[in-house]
């Protein structure tokens, strides 16, 4: 089953060893470290991996295996991952909504994120400590198969089983029933010296780091390797599922009614970023060692999982003081939609935010509710409840009309979880941690009605109370 449902996910590429793994959402932000390092990005992008991703990661100066946590399956790799979001413009009005991702096939119940691959074409080795590339060029606006980037993306139409659909080189022009899988190829031949360049990507003209195997393009490994990049490093793909369906019937005559966070609504400018920060030894390992052609961790031996609840409790809160997720007069950042074809054009000056606060001043735990402290997040195993005086379900739940809830039954503390809310006179608080990802929008926030735009897993809140709405 899972070798018949990765060869549906990568077409016509041929059957190699690989490694597959889930990566839950670490952030969302407009960040690019890479990009537009040390300020704030012009664009939003989704992030995952390690939790020490931040707007300045200088090569000599970051080591990814410092993260205390990484929202990715696999227990020795911290490194990031990262591409744009995706936003719905209502055809009415011209509004914005960030679209939600969702777990890729046979994945499990990660929060978000996506799906990654580390392809063995050939004999690898794999990236060296402190390598970092892109995949993608955000102006692009139009489709260019002599240009490697624009030959590296496709867009599969999703039907309902998440596997089977159409591909195509920009944006989808149906509604898909599945929702839209974004998918990209990173380059796969290294100088063999440097670990970045100042373009970080394919040069078109200057010199580069990494080079696309000859003649390649999505699908299609390629003839090798050229001279000027002479070492075989694994294919990286990655795979994020968004999902679209609650927008069928919003498209107009065939148009996309979908843009990327850059104001790209081709998809021609969709692009990756990556930053190593495996262990490079135990890469190597893996790339040598591990050839299971349905590409599950379990049968690699020198690797180990985390749990799923580690990789969802993996998470930092958005360090910019903007709104991300309610409607939305326009796309975070300086960005009017350029439909191309010609490139796009950096904008400024349209009076977004362009800082940044201190990763000690944010939280995703709620301290502005008069008479209720946050307490952290908790995590509750099957059948258990922490809370256990009372509990009720509470429709279009936020963490205020839980509170007024459990304050109105005279108890201490509070929490939310799903569209439940638990109140209790006592807590054990050994089951409680301020360090999880309490990063789970409650129902009636997401349908815009709160002002606050990360709403908590939900914490326990102490009235002095405690929120958990997810753990």
């Amino acid at each position: 089953m899972w070798a018949t449902l990765l060869l549906l996910s990568l077409a016509a590429i041929q059957a190699n060893a690989l490694l597959r793994f889930p990566c839950a959402q670490l952030t969302v932000v407009r960040s690019d470290p890479l990009v537009q390092a040390g300020v704030v990005s012009g664009h939003l992008h989704q992030v995952v991996g390690g939790n020490s991703f931040d707007f300045s990661m200088p090569i000599n100066q970051t080591d990814l295996q410092s993260s205390s946590c990484s929202s990715c399956l696999v227990r020795e790799n911290k490194s990031n991952y990262w591409t744009p979001s995706l936003y719905f413009q209502s055809p009415v009005n011209g509004t914005y909504k960030r679209v939600k991702q969702k777990p890729g096939s046979l994945t499990g119940n990660p929060n978000a994120g996506m799906v990654v691959y580390y392809i063995q074409v050939g004999t690898v080795r794999g990236f060296p400590k402190g390598f970092r590339m892109i995949s993608g060029d955000p102006m692009l606006r139009s489709y260019d198969s002599s240009i490697a980037d624009s030959r590296s993306i496709t867009f599969r139409c999703l039907q309902t089983d998440q596997t089977s659909g159409t591909d195509t080189n920009g944006m989808p022009t149906q509604s898909c029933a599945g929702g839209i899988r974004s998918q990209i190829n990173f380059p796969t031949c290294w100088d063999g010296k440097n670990l970045d360049s100042s373009n970080h990507k394919v040069g078109n003209g200057r010199i580069s780091h990494v080079a696309y195997a000859t003649g390649s393009s999505f699908g299609n490994f390629g003839t090798g390797c050229p001279s000027t990049h002479p070492v075989q490093l694994p294919l990286l793909f990655l795979e994020t599922y968004w999902d679209t369906a609650p927008y069928a019937n919003e498209w107009r005559n065939g148009k996309s009614p979908f843009v990327w966070s850059m104001g790209d609504p081709t998809g021609y400018g969709y692009h990756a970023d990556y930053m190593m920060g495996w262990p490079e030894a135990v890469l190597n390992n893996a790339m040598q060692q591990c050839t299971d052609q349905g590409g599950q961790v379990s049968s690699c031996s020198v690797l180990s999982s985390r749990s799923e609840q580690e990789m969802n409790d993996c998470a930092i809160p958005n360090r910019i003081d903007e709104d991300l997720d309610n409607w939305l007069p326009s796309l975070p950042g300086c960005n009017p939609i350029q439909a191309g074809p010609g490139r796009a054009t950096m904008q400024s000056g349209c009076g977004a935010p362009t800082s940044f606060l201190p990763s000690s001043s944010v939280s995703f735990l709620r301290s502005d509710i008069s008479g209720w402290t946050p307490v952290g997040c908790a995590s509750e195993n099957s059948g258990e409840t922490l809370l256990t005086n009372t509990r009720t379900t509470i429709s279009a739940i936020t963490v205020p009309k839980c509170l007024n809830y459990c304050n109105q039954q005279g108890y201490k503390f509070a929490g939310l979880k799903g569209s439940q809310c638990s109140c209790g006179s006592s807590l054990n608080t050994s089951k409680v941690s301020s360090s999880y990802a309490c990063n789970i929008a409650c129902d009636g926030d997401l349908n815009g009605g709160s002002p606050y735009f990360i709403t908590l897993i939900l914490l326990v809140l102490n009235s002095i109370h405690p929120d958990y709405c997810g753990a």
